[in-house]
């Protein structure tokens, strides 16, 4: 489904061209913004990559991917600032706290509980690896953990900007070379 979602996104990227050149005079802002809806987004409906594949090919690709990254590290903590405020209320359910006699993490679906173990041996580096992996649906619950953890606010943040700004201009120069001699290759000028 997401491929279909994706082949059908670019369809409409080239079909809507004209479209898409005009969103180059709302610049760099535009790209950020779109970089925190998109990230903050739940369950993340919105594919700024898109946005981004797009922008790069007709802006500066180095500071469309750090714009859009700057974005959806914000985007990314506020997750995080999600499950830190929830840790009041998840003991008292007993989701992080289980009972003595009871396995660690129980009552918790399996995969949150790997998530959770995950997240606790590696810390830091969960969080830059599932910024900066396109797979949806994989950071938000990453991210929510690492809140109720109580990891470092300032940490977070800076692993959760470093992989998205990873992606984001890896994503922002396919678009800048793919998207332009496709496009080129098509006879649609820039």
């Amino acid at each position: 489904m997401f491929l279909v979602l994706t082949i059908a996104c670019c369809v409409a990227l080239i079909y809507y061209w004209e479209g898409i050149k005009y969103l180059r005079s709302y610049g760099y802002p535009f790209v950020f913004l779109i970089g925190f809806i998109g990230t903050f987004s739940l369950p993340n409906p919105f594919p700024y990559v898109i946005v981004v594949f797009a922008m790069g090919s007709v802006l500066n690709p180095a500071l469309v991917g750090t714009a859009a990254g700057l974005g959806a590290g914000i985007g990314g903590t506020l997750f995080y600032i999600l499950g830190r405020s929830g840790f009041r209320f998840l003991p008292k359910i007993s989701l992080l706290s289980p009972a003595a006699n009871d396995a660690p993490h129980s009552r918790l679906p399996r995969w949150v509980s790997r998530i959770l173990g995950w997240v606790q041996r590696r810390g830091l580096i969960a969080v830059f690896i599932a910024s900066t992996v396109l797979v949806p649906g994989l950071f938000t619950p990453i991210a929510i953990a690492m809140g109720t953890l109580r990891f470092r606010r300032r940490w977070f943040f800076l692993m959760c900007w470093a992989g998205n700004t990873v992606k984001s201009l890896a994503i922002a120069y396919c678009g800048y070379f793919g998207l332009g001699v496709l496009l080129h290759w098509l006879g649609i000028s820039l």
